[in-house]
């Protein structure tokens, strides 16, 4: 199998690519930290898979599109799965956002899942298979006082992820969002849930394996996964 895995230096996207590239499969993995994505390679030397990797930015548009070229060429023009997990929050009142975190967000959240799907979901049809994965979250499902433009952009990714499903289930492509709550990453530190009681990286990881594991007529709609005992 080969993936795509955006966010791959930390969290939930490292979590993945590694988990895959320990079952053997093919995966391109980028981010932002090009130190460690360096350190990440040198630790899959000793894996069944094989890694990719580029370091870009996805809030700058070109740099999407360099990505896409750099994946596609690297995975032969397959890709079998994509999972678009790189994310950015802020929080405060409305009245106290800028339209600078406005525009990041959006960017970070919403545009580079937008141009990654867009470029993979053709591919993925003519294959007559594929899985694109969004990770959003359970405040794409409820919004709270102080989260506006994290839901906004959470809420519009499941959005998104139904307009895939559509388009791409008569070509036996699937779509699916997940929708975690409290997941013990660097995005939530300084959250009042000790990182023991929070949901692990590598429950994704196994959601998307379960995911792969289902027959071709076989998806469910979005996949929330609360916290044992609260969010």
């Amino acid at each position: 199998m080969n993936a795509l895995v955006t966010g791959a230096t930390s969290g939930i996207g490292l979590s993945v690519a590694q988990g895959l590239l320990a079952l053997g499969h093919n995966v391109f993995a980028t981010g932002r930290n090009s130190g460690r994505l360096g350190q990440f390679r040198e630790e899959a030397k000793g894996m069944a898979g094989t890694l990719h990797t580029l370091a870009c930015d996805l809030e700058r548009p070109e740099e999407v599109e360099r990505l896409i070229k750099a994946s596609t060429d690297a995975l032969s023009h397959k890709i079998d799965l994509l999972v678009n997990n790189a994310g950015i929050a802020t929080f405060g009142e409305i009245e106290e956002t800028t339209l600078e975190e406005f525009e990041r967000l959006m960017a970070v959240n919403l545009r580079a899942p937008f141009l990654l799907s867009r470029a993979t979901l053709p591919i993925m049809k003519k294959q007559g298979d594929g899985l694109i994965v969004n990770i959003s979250s359970v405040a794409g499902l409820e919004a709270w006082a102080g989260s506006s433009l994290y839901s906004m952009t959470k809420f519009a990714l499941r959005g998104l992820t139904g307009s895939l499903l559509a388009e791409g289930a008569p070509s036996g492509v699937k779509a699916v969002a997940i929708c975690p709550g409290y997941v013990a990453t660097p995005l939530v530190s300084g959250a009042p849930v000790p990182e023991s009681e929070m949901i692990q990286p590598e429950d994704i990881l196994k959601t998307i394996l379960y995911l792969r594991d289902l027959s071709p007529a076989a998806v469910p709609g979005d996949i929330v996964l609360k916290r044992l005992g609260g969010l």
